[in-house]
Order: C-alpha cells, then sequence, then structure tokens
C-alpha cells in the first residue's frame, strides 16, 4: 500500500475519472481525499454528470482506505475549486500527490513522489514535484531528474510547508475563475523554489476532448504515453536549474513554436529512446 495520501480533484467526468481511479487503485493509498466540484447552472447536463462521477468513486474505492470527502453543492470554478481542495488537503497532510480527473499515471508516478517527498522534505528549495515530460527523449543530465521552474501539474507532489506561499490573489479577480497553476507557478519562482521533473514522462493527460474546460480542443500533449521509471532513484549531483531543458520547455510547450511535424518525429524520437534505454538496462 502506499503511505502517502492521494488528493483526487474530481467534477463531471465520470468516463476520465474512472480511469484514474483506477490507477490509484492499483496503488492503494492508505488516505485517499476526494475534491468534487458542483454543477453550473447553465449547464443542464451537469447535475447528473456530476452525480456519475461521485457514484464512480463510491464504486471503486474497494480498498481499505480512509476517504475523506469535500464535495461542493454549487460549482466554484476551476480556479477557486482546485485551490480549496489542496488547502484542505494540506490542512490534513504534511505532504500529498495531486491528481485531477484526467491526469492518468504510470504506477511508479507515486513510488517516485513518495521516494522524493520523504527525500527533500527538509529542503525548502524544492517546492513541487512534477509527473510530467515535454523533452522528447532528451534526457538531461545523469540522474533520475532533474531541476526546472516550470511547474508542470497534470500529476504532482508538494508539502504543506511549499502550498503555504501560494498567493490565489496575484491575479485580476476576474481571471481567478479560471486559473490556479498560474499562480503557483509564481509563488514557486518568487520564493527562489525548483520543481523536480523526471526523465521520462510518467503522466499523460486524457482530458482534451469537447468534456475538458481548458483542454476541449486537439493538443500534440493529449494522451502522451508514459513510461517507467527505473528504481533505485539516481539523484543530481547539484540542485540547481537546468537552463537548456527549461529553454526548451519554453519554446515547445508555452510559445507553441513548433509545427505539428516537428512534434510528431520528436514523439517518435521519446519513444525510440526509451527502447534503447530498457534494451540497454537488460
Amino acid at each position: 500500500m502506499l503511505d502517502t495520501a492521494v488528493l483526487l480533484i474530481i467534477f463531471n467526468r465520470p468516463h476520465t475519472t474512472r480511469r484514474v481511479l483506477e490507477a490509484i487503485r492499483q496503488a492503494q493509498p492508505r488516505q485517499l481525499f476526494v475534491a468534487a466540484d458542483g454543477p453550473r447552472v447553465d449547464h443542464p447536463d451537469d447535475e447528473e454528470k456530476c452525480k456519475l462521477t461521485r457514484a464512480v468513486v463510491d464504486e471503486m474505492v474497494d480498498w481499505q482506505c480512509d476517504v475523506h470527502r469535500n464535495y461542493a453543492d454549487e460549482n466554484m470554478g476551476c480556479g477557486p475549486r482546485p485551490v480549496t481542495a489542496i488547502t484542505w488537503f494540506f490542512e490534513n497532510v504534511e505532504r500529498g500527490i495531486i491528481l485531477e480527473d484526467d491526469c492518468v499515471p504510470h504506477p511508479t508516478f507515486f513510488r517516485f513522489c513518495e521516494e522524493l517527498l520523504e527525500y527533500y522534505k527538509d529542503n525548502e528549495r524544492v517546492m513541487h514535484i512534477g509527473g510530467n515530460n515535454f523533452q522528447y527523449g532528451r534526457k538531461r543530465g545523469n540522474a533520475s531528474y532533474y531541476f526546472s521552474t516550470f511547474t508542470h501539474n497534470w500529476g504532482w507532489a508538494t508539502w504543506r510547508r511549499a502550498w503555504k506561499l501560494f498567493d490565489f490573489e496575484i491575479v485580476p479577480p476576474e481571471t481567478r475563475s479560471h486559473i490556479w497553476d498560474f499562480q503557483w507557478l509564481k509563488a514557486v519562482r518568487r520564493n527562489n523554489g525548483l520543481a523536480i521533473t523526471p526523465n521520462v514522462n510518467l503522466v499523460s493527460n486524457i482530458g482534451f476532448d469537447e468534456s475538458g474546460t481548458h483542454t476541449g480542443g486537439s493538443s500534440h500533449y493529449a494522451g502522451m504515453p508514459t513510461y517507467f521509471m527505473s528504481f533505485p532513484l539516481t539523484h543530481p549531483i547539484i540542485i540547481q536549474r537546468d537552463h537548456a531543458a527549461d529553454r526548451f520547455t519554453d519554446y515547445t510547450f508555452f510559445r507553441g513554436a513548433m509545427n505539428l511535424t516537428q512534434r510528431w518525429k520528436l514523439q517518435i524520437n521519446d519513444a525510440m529512446t526509451h527502447v534503447k534505454r530498457v534494451l540497454l538496462a537488460r
């Protein structure tokens, strides 16, 4: 069983929630926190979809587990609901893993987070442990992970000590109903913090469809494959940002500067690189 607590944030997508919960079920955390947003008044189907999504939790949590629920009666929005959920989570635990209802982790993601939450528990500069890798097969350094200032949050982990530095109100009020991850990125950078990025992708976002709020269209990052993280973990010798990796992420992920053909080639390269690593490790 997994000793580290897990927070699952859900809304109105029973089909994706089921897949994420199946991955959580395999890990069998001793404590599972579930936070749900409520139905939107201008979406008649939301009430039934929210009910079905919550029913998935009741159905699938069949292992020995303390389940804590925080369900909103009304819709709070995709900014305030994650923030209140994460704050509630860290009012109850010192450290934990956070997944949203469309982020499916590889089985090794949980051990990766658990070991690093313990390893860096007293290092206040390390604020975020991510599950995503958008380097397309480029291994950064000789360790199992590298340090970045980008806080990818399609599956991540952190500590209460780090979340205390989060400030939801650094963006204008009209924007807060829509975003929270930008404020988290700013909290890490404002405090000279670092985010851990695995050298293989450990979480796949399956939510790029018409049911997504921010992921309603197609994307080159939709459903990216996940890979096995090897153990024991190899730690970087020096705790410092990998500037080359961050420049690459900024260029490809945030600026959208690469065309479709280039990204497909990089995805193929990523898969081939992983196969080579597996063969060499035998």
